[in-house]
């Protein structure tokens, strides 16, 4: 008989075994990070998609991907023989649609660490007469040969000095926020929120410092961190006891008891759920707000942290230009290692924050796009340049966007780059009446509407929340249309409009802006990204003079801060001239 060695013939054999017609394959882990651990990634390991959201099904005739806008160009690229891409969107039914209309009477497969216990009440009612079948052996896991291990390194102390928070204080905050649920414990499974209380951090995830990790807290500010024991060594071991947390290995929770715990269904995994009894069942975790209001410590730290970030991208785009102009030859690749360089020199740079998108022309379309050793192109100083980075420091984490054109663009591209830029000036100047409880639902149309006048749009959302020292990505709040949560100050959120014209070019210009409080009526927005925007490509007949005056204010700012941090007078002499007046 022939040896089978197709990944989708040896999982489907499997479900042949467990007498399962169809298997589910989230881009999960058992903690509902959005980013996970190279050993978490199954869904690339049997798709070749490696984007950072999707979900595969696999019967014995199909597998399908579903994921959205983001990744339709990278997963159409990546996806191996045997996968077919379905679209998120409208006219293109979702896997749910799918297995109610083919797979009725039969049986579908999941593994419960991967799927939250709310998603799976939701699946289950919506599937109706197919079985939801919780298998707790992971099929993927049985044929990935050489798989990753988890991570051993062991986590550190966020020390004090950085946001004088101390985590009695942060847990007595959570007890407070539950009053209302009349919980006196809560078992938290996501990774971020476990390193926010705790005040640790970790390195299980790249870009991410994170560690696998559950935590029990009772009201009477003791606790049990479930972990692997090698990670924690004396220093932190001592810090966790003078904390009243005490440690178990991480597979111990699942032989816990639980009793009358405050949960998040929508958070904890489905296997987890098993080992509460009377759970409270709350719709938020209240760790997610604490966490998204930055303490003055914080947000100092905010602040001095981009000054820092926005010298190391000077420097590098200073760099860069003058490569290009001078007729070097440089690909997308070996560009980003350059800037991660320039990042890594910076005080208390703790790496990047996630994969550097350095993209050019048609590449720069692709919005989750980014350049490997193995899949990369030539920059194109006669095309558009989009550089989409971040770095994480001891005190702060940063996220930024800037689109370039070397030589000499089109109309359509300036067009196009200044309607972005106007949107995300209407962002950032919007004031309003903090009795109004704004939130990025009502807000996201201001990014949008100078692209709308010219019949052009983008798909993704306008801003995400931004942690500390921790997820690039965090909530509750956002910019996007279907975001409720309201703005408060002491808030982080991404303000990222974009425009992408598929096969030729990308657009997209961000900052990080904090909510602050701006008289004793009025909320409004203070922009903590210094980075100079491309003169190059602004159509000032688009622009208003209030517009141009407005970055022109920006440019000098951007100017008198960043200069006396310049090295190189190759980056002077680019900051000089990118910031004179328009």
């Amino acid at each position: 008989m022939q040896k089978i060695n197709n990944k989708l013939d040896l999982l489907r054999e499997l479900m042949a075994q467990r007498q399962i017609q169809a298997y589910l394959v989230p881009h999960n882990d058992a903690h509902d990070s959005e980013y996970t651990s190279d050993s978490d990634e199954r869904l690339a390991f049997i798709s070749g998609f490696d984007g950072s959201a999707g979900i595969g099904l696999i019967t014995n005739t199909i597998a399908y991907l579903w994921t959205d806008s983001r990744y339709y160009l990278q997963a159409a690229k990546q996806l191996e023989t045997g996968w077919e891409l379905q679209k998120q969107e409208p006219g293109v039914p979702t896997w749910v649609q799918y297995a109610k209309a083919n797979l009725q009477g039969q049986v579908i497969g999941y593994d419960p660490l991967l799927i939250s216990h709310k998603l799976k009440i939701s699946r289950r009612n919506s599937l109706q007469v197919t079985e939801f079948r919780a298998i707790n052996e992971n099929l993927i896991d049985l044929i990935w040969t050489n798989k990753p291990q988890d991570s051993i390194a062991e986590v550190m102390i966020h020390d004090l000095e950085y946001h004088q928070y101390p985590t009695s204080q942060k847990i007595s905050q959570i007890f407070e926020s539950l009053k209302q649920n009349e919980a006196n414990s809560i078992l938290i499974s996501k990774l971020d929120q476990i390193a926010w209380v705790l005040n640790l951090r970790g390195t299980d995830i790249k870009f991410n410092p994170l560690f696998k990790s559950y935590l029990y807290l009772r009201d009477d500010n003791t606790g049990t961190l479930y972990i692997n024991p090698a990670k924690v060594n004396e220093q932190v071991r001592q810090y966790l006891t003078e904390n009243k947390i005490e440690i178990k290995p991480i597979l111990d929770v699942f032989n816990e008891k639980f009793i009358q715990t405050a949960v998040t269904p929508s958070e904890i995994n489905d296997r987890l759920i098993e080992q509460v009894e009377d759970p409270i069942n709350l719709n938020a975790c209240p760790i997610e707000l604490l966490k998204a209001i930055k303490n003055e410590r914080e947000i100092q730290g905010f602040k001095e942290s981009h000054i820092r970030d926005g010298a190391a991208l000077v420097h590098y785009l200073g760099w860069l230009e003058k490569q290009l102009l001078d007729g070097v030859e440089l690909d997308e690749f070996q560009a980003a290692e350059v800037l991660a360089k320039y990042r890594y020199k910076q005080n208390r740079n703790m790496g990047l924050s996630f994969d550097s998108i350095s993209s050019s022309g048609a590449n720069a379309a692709i919005v989750h796009y980014h350049p490997t050793e193995n899949n990369k192109s030539q920059i194109n100083p006669n095309h558009i340049y989009l550089i989409d980075s971040g770095g994480q420091y001891l005190d702060g984490t940063t996220d930024v966007t800037r689109t370039y054109h070397f030589t000499k663009p089109t109309i359509e591209e300036k067009n196009a780059y200044t309607r972005v830029l106007l949107g995300n000036l209407d962002i950032e100047r919007l004031k309003w009446p903090k009795k109004s409880k704004i939130h990025g639902g009502d807000i996201d149309v201001l990014a949008r509407r100078w692209l709308w006048e010219a019949n052009l749009d983008y798909g993704h959302g306008t801003g995400h929340g931004v942690g500390y020292f921790l997820n690039v990505h965090e909530g509750p709040h956002a910019i996007n249309k279907y975001t409720t949560e309201v703005f408060k100050p002491g808030m982080i959120v991404s303000n990222e409009p974009g425009y992408y014209e598929e096969g030729k070019f990308g657009i997209r210009i961000e900052n990080l802006i904090l909510c602050v409080q701006l008289n004793a009526q009025f909320y409004g927005f203070q922009n903590l990204t210094y980075c100079p925007y491309d003169r190059n490509l602004i159509n000032l007949d688009l622009m208003s003079p209030r517009d141009k005056n407005y970055v022109d204010q920006y440019h000098t700012l951007v100017r008198d801060t960043l200069l006396p941090l310049m090295q190189e007078q190759t980056a002077k002499d680019w900051l000089i001239k990118m910031t004179e007046p328009l």
